[in-house]
């Protein structure tokens, strides 16, 4: 890795209305778990109907691959479904509300007017060499709660309404309120600026929490 996110004085940001950025908020060893226990929960359900995929989006095929937690996002039409071909989607971890808590709670010393969220369903993807995800509005779900967003291994550029913003290794980032439905997107990973030390090889996974039924 070329450098930590501790290694640099980033200091946490209200990026814009709804937008809050929490650089470093994850140790390295709460980094390292979360990519243990995402390989784990994606060995438990491959080569089933929920498992961990590379999505088509209309005749084309997502280089990221997605693993959906609590509900299952499915594509053409998109749509949340709980059940596909007789399974059941994953459960949503514990620990994803505490961290998801956690960061809420950080994020609103910045911009108090964000609300908490229930983390009711997830999509853990891995990001491989080469792949990024163009700009998008997550409206799937009904809730307007706001997403945490948790990265891990190498480093990227998240794009929100024309801003900016570099995520590495253990980042944070919320939107919601007037951010919530707002377009964005990621930029691929950078080789080579991901930790040693968390068990990701090569690539990035991101890891959104959302809330999906209205309060």
């Amino acid at each position: 890795m070329l450098l930590d996110a501790t290694d640099l004085p980033r200091p946490s940001a209200r990026i814009a209305p709804g937008v809050v950025h929490l650089p470093g908020f994850l140790s390295r060893e709460q980094q390292k778990e979360l990519v243990d226990q995402a390989r784990a929960i994606a060995a438990q359900h491959a080569g089933t109907p929920v498992a961990m995929r590379r999505p088509m989006i209309g005749h084309n095929q997502m280089k990221a691959y997605l693993m959906s937690l609590g509900w299952f996002w499915a594509t053409n039409p998109y749509r949340l479904v709980q059940e596909i071909e007789g399974h059941a989607v994953p459960p949503v971890p514990e620990n994803y509300q505490a961290i998801a808590d956690r960061v809420i709670g950080a994020a609103r010393e910045l911009d108090p007017a964000l609300t908490p969220m229930r983390a009711e369903t997830a999509l853990v993807n891995f990001y491989p060499p080469g792949a990024g995800m163009g700009e998008h509005v997550d409206a799937q779900e009904e809730a307007d709660n706001p997403v945490v967003s948790l990265s891990l291994g190498e480093e990227t550029t998240f794009r929100i309404e024309g801003r900016k913003v570099v995520l590495m290794s253990g980042d944070a980032l919320v939107f919601g309120g007037p951010a919530r439905r707002a377009r964005h997107g990621v930029t691929p990973p950078r080789p080579g600026t991901g930790p040693d030390s968390i068990g990701l090889a090569e690539g990035r996974i991101n890891i959104t929490m959302r809330q999906v039924r209205p309060t």
